[in-house]
């Protein structure tokens, strides 16, 4: 599973940052963030 742009998920709706919890959460044996901006605080 490839995460694009992890900013850009927490910034498209209101509950964003739980979308992306759901992203980074259901990879199953392998993955990857591609990313040109900064992650979200949350991930630091």
């Amino acid at each position: 599973m490839i995460a694009v742009e992890p900013a850009a998920i927490v910034e498209a709706e209101t509950r964003g940052l739980n979308r992306l919890y759901v992203v980074l959460t259901r990879a199953v044996s392998r993955l990857d963030v591609l990313h040109h901006r900064p992650l979200p605080d949350e991930l630091g």
